[in-house]
């Protein structure tokens, strides 16, 4: 029987992991955003925001409603929608804040329909989310947060996802500090070409990372998350980066870059104790090195995705 009203949780990302620029991500357990959904008998999609934050669209402009929109001008229902957007996820914060929204809204919706589809069949609409907020259809953000675990996109034209093995020993430790980096910003701050011998380094290294995640190898990942191709551009955007960087990895990181495009940083950790240690070393580092406050996040693979709350 299909529902009348559902609440559907999405999961933050860490999208690039260092050498998976554009094709790998991971769900995290935290932060998230959570959409509420209801059938109503006024067609289209009704919409309301509960947020903090200054600079979230609250109208048709938002994520959400785009999404929404999609699936109902696609699926026709014999209802409309009244959608609620908790908006908990930092914008321009490299965690995959617009995916997180736009997957809870496509999740919550698949829920009120009278024979909902399995999650695969939703990622074409939160990719056209991604692509309404940034100008390109990526899905190394929405792919985890709706599926949970890593997924690596193996092609765009076909979109072809594949679900990585993942040996779930490690521990992830993010650092977002209170600074948006905008996802057009890092874009533009890329070079328009990259010499043979970078992205040769780059596939050696994406093909550790995608066998250290089957072997819960925490050494093997944190070194294959070096970047030769993003970082060195993307870096200069976020204050206080190299001292961050040398800060987690002192503090005994096997590795530590950008998440996504930054300006949250992840650190790649093989015991709780460890991640504490670097957790605290990076946010110390942010606050006297470029005197912003951040929020701390220990988490393994999240490898459920979106959730039903309710």
């Amino acid at each position: 029987m299909a529902r009348k009203s559902v609440k559907v949780f999405a999961p933050a990302t860490i999208s690039n992991l260092g050498s998976g620029f554009d094709v790998l991500g991971i769900a995290i357990n935290e932060p998230g955003d959570i959409v509420t959904a209801s059938r109503t008998s006024k067609p289209g999609v009704s919409f309301t925001l509960k947020t903090k934050q200054l600079d979230v669209p609250s109208d048709q402009k938002n994520v959400a409603v785009y999404v929404a929109d999609l699936m109902l001008d696609e699926f026709k229902p014999a209802f409309g929608v009244a959608l609620t957007l908790y908006k908990r996820m930092p914008v321009g914060s490299g965690l995959g804040s617009s995916a997180a929204s736009s997957v809870a809204a496509v999740a919550a919706i698949n829920e009120l329909l009278p024979r909902p589809f399995p999650k695969r069949d939703l990622l074409r609409f939160s990719v056209e989310g991604e692509r309404f907020v940034t100008g390109a259809g990526h899905a190394d953000n929405v792919a985890p947060s709706l599926l949970g675990g890593a997924q690596l996109i193996r092609s765009y034209d076909p979109l072809d996802i594949v679900s990585l093995s993942v040996r779930n020993e490690i521990f992830w430790v993010v650092v977002c500090p209170q600074l948006v980096v905008r996802t057009h910003d890092a874009r533009d701050a890329l070079p328009k070409e990259v010499s043979f011998g970078s992205a040769i380094r780059q596939w050696g290294n994406l093909g550790g990372l995608v066998a250290g995640l089957a072997r819960g190898d925490a050494n093997l990942v944190g070194k294959c998350t070096e970047d030769v191709l993003v970082e060195p551009y993307r870096a200069k955007l976020v204050p206080a980066f190299p001292e961050v960087k040398q800060a987690a990895l002192a503090a005994g990181a096997h590795g530590c870059t950008l998440s996504g495009s930054g300006p949250s940083m992840f650190a790649v950790a093989s015991s709780t104790r460890s991640a504490r240690k670097i957790a605290l070393a990076m946010k110390r580092t942010f606050a006297t090195v470029a005197q912003v406050q951040s929020e701390v996040f220990i988490s393994d693979i999240n490898m459920r995705g979106a959730m039903k709350l309710s």
